[in-house]
């Protein structure tokens, strides 16, 4: 199994609080691969289980061309099926590892699964089926074709081939999102997913998009934002 943290220059800085909350609540009991896909490697050491990628030259992928660097770092490290990340989804409590290694055999299975939403974003999405089955302890919904943010960049399980027939160059973000919705929606060949249950939380530490605003520590335990001040990772 795998985690891709997808990171740029401007945003390093938030994966030092980002990799230690990451170590202290996702705790796989299996051989996991946690790859931080980048440009310029960050000037700090990385804990030991992790490992920095480098896409390229940064200044050879501007904002409008975000969907580019996410392509080439698919093709060169994904596995067929991996946790997406961004480095400033910050986890604010443990992860329910049974039910991600529920969900990941799942879509190893059904390989029409195109994504598992691990945060609540396909359950509170407009039109969502709700009772879409079950599997191990967790109630499955299925994304709707016409609800919004289809393609969402929430935490989640991609199957990689999937998310590369749906990324075209020259999107930003916001574009992956929107537009990238209205392609997926027409795929008949396969599904979005979610759970009921939430397996996974995170906050989004650098809500505003700009990386040089505080960081927002609201969600996290207060005994996590005492130890990463000490560690001066805030």
């Amino acid at each position: 199994m795998q985690t891709l943290i997808f990171t740029s220059d401007r945003y390093l800085k938030a994966l030092k609080a980002g990799c230690w909350l990451y170590n202290k609540y996702f705790r796989p009991t299996w051989d996991h691969d946690t790859v931080i896909c980048g440009f310029t490697p960050p000037d700090f050491e990385l804990p030991d289980n992790f490992r920095f990628h480098s896409i390229g030259d940064f200044t050879h992928y501007p904002f409008g061309r975000w969907s580019d660097a996410v392509i080439k770092a698919l093709n060169e490290v994904a596995n067929d099926v991996f946790l997406f990340l961004l480095e400033d989804y910050w986890l604010t409590r443990a992860v329910d590892m049974p039910a991600i290694r529920i969900l990941y055999d799942y879509m190893i299975q059904f390989e029409y699964v195109a994504k598992i939403d691990l945060v609540g974003d396909r359950l509170y999405a407009h039109g969502a089926d709700l009772n879409y089955g079950t599997v191990g302890h967790l109630d499955l919904i299925k994304s709707m074709p016409g609800s919004p943010y289809h393609l969402s960049l929430m935490a989640g399980l991609w199957r990689k081939d999937h998310l590369l027939r749906h990324l075209i160059p020259g999107e930003n973000p916001h574009q992956v999102e929107m537009v990238g919705t209205q392609r997926m929606s027409h795929d008949r060949d396969a599904i979005i997913l979610g759970t009921r249950q939430w397996p996974l939380r995170h906050t989004l530490a650098l809500r505003s998009g700009n990386p040089d605003t505080e960081f927002n520590i609201g969600d996290l335990d207060p005994g996590d934002v005492e130890v990463l001040r000490e560690l001066g990772y805030l």
